[in-house]
Formats: C-alpha cells, sequence, structure tokens
C-alpha cells in the first residue's frame, strides 16, 4: 500500500478536471487477479495539457499486456513497484501502462499517475 500524507485532509481529495490534486493509492495484482486497493487524498503531479501526439501514437501502436486493480484509475494514484511500467522512447519523464482497460502515462520517479488516456 503506497501510504498517504500525513497532513492529507479530505477535500484535497481529486475531482474530476482539478489539477494538482489526486486521490488513491492502487494495489496491483498479476493480470487476471484482483488485489484490494486502498484510496485516499493525496498531492500528485498533473500533465498541465495533453501530452505530445507521438506519445499517444507510441502507446496505441505498442499496446502493453493488461494490469488488473482495484479502485479507480485516477491521476495522482500510485502504481506498486508490482507494476511493470512500459518506456515511450525519446519521453524520459513518462512510463505507460494499461490499467483496467485505460492507457495511462506513469511518473517514473513516483510511479504515480499523471495522464490517463480516454
Amino acid at each position: 500500500v503506497i501510504e498517504q500524507p500525513a497532513d492529507t485532509q479530505p477535500q484535497d481529495t481529486a475531482v474530476a478536471g482539478a489539477a494538482g490534486a489526486a486521490a488513491g493509492a492502487l494495489i496491483a495484482g498479476p493480470f487476471g487477479a484482483v488485489a484490494g486497493a486502498a484510496l485516499g487524498g493525496a498531492a500528485g503531479a498533473t500533465v498541465s495539457e495533453e501530452p505530445a501526439p507521438e506519445i499517444r501514437t507510441y502507446v496505441t501502436e505498442h499496446p502493453v499486456d493488461p494490469v488488473l486493480l482495484d479502485g479507480e484509475v485516477v491521476v495522482g494514484a500510485g502504481l506498486p513497484e508490482t507494476v511493470t511500467l512500459y518506456e515511450v522512447p525519446g519521453y524520459s519523464d513518462y512510463r505507460y501502462v494499461m490499467v483496467n482497460g485505460q492507457t495511462v502515462l506513469v511518473g517514473p520517479e513516483d510511479r504515480r499517475i499523471v495522464y490517463i488516456y480516454r
């Protein structure tokens, strides 16, 4: 489980479209297995605008095995170490993975979702 900061307040929980605030931590399981999740408020990194079109093209043309997790896929949710993140050539700021049918970009340092392709 990803620990939440002690100073997190309930009002910090993410609301759709709110930049800079996020909720949740997802607990991983291998494909086909669903693990529990702990959802809570946490400050998260966000991408201020849609990432470069080349990134969408790359992740679309290079699909990866999906991971099923219990909980919502939201910006700021942290992915555990057991989830494999895949590189986007030429874009060291991001990794990608498919979580619950949604391709997401993840910050490689903190493993938090920074963008969800919808």
